[in-house]
């Protein structure tokens, strides 16, 4: 067995650090209906974290795959389950990356930024997109 026990150590030894965009496995019902359990998302530790986006996060030690919202002066970690509580971010809280895409079995890849053709601005849709030629 690896000395590296847990996801969450396995994903510091060979994620933390990397400025390329990775892959990560959803596990849990947090974000459905949007994600199921299961989907390949990619994060790209580059896009730089924003009101409605889709987001892995480290606070309190933990990591947190989940929507970030800003209400007021306040910033929330959300599930898209309701079944769940939001997670109120203090100031101590890293932003690991955005998620960019997702990919279930047997079906398209969902695309979350989309270049606008017009302004050349990447925009977010929090319902995924199937790629735009």
């Amino acid at each position: 067995m690896s000395e590296l026990d847990t996801p969450q150590e396995i994903f510091e030894s060979n994620c933390s650090t990397n400025s390329e965009p990775f892959a990560l496995q959803n596990l849990g019902s947090y974000m459905e209906p949007e994600f199921s359990e299961n989907c390949i998302v990619i994060i790209d530790p580059g896009m730089a974290i924003h009101n409605m986006a889709y987001a892995v996060v480290r606070h309190q030690g933990e990591l947190y795959f989940r929507q970030y919202l800003e209400r007021g002066r306040s910033k929330f970690l959300v599930s898209l389950n309701t079944n769940f509580q939001d997670i109120e971010l203090d100031d101590d809280f890293e932003v690991v990356g955005c998620v960019v895409q997702q990919k279930q079995r047997k079906q398209k890849p969902l695309h979350y930024y989309h270049l606008n053709k017009d302004t050349k601005e990447l925009e977010f849709s929090a319902n995924g997109k199937t790629k735009q030629n």
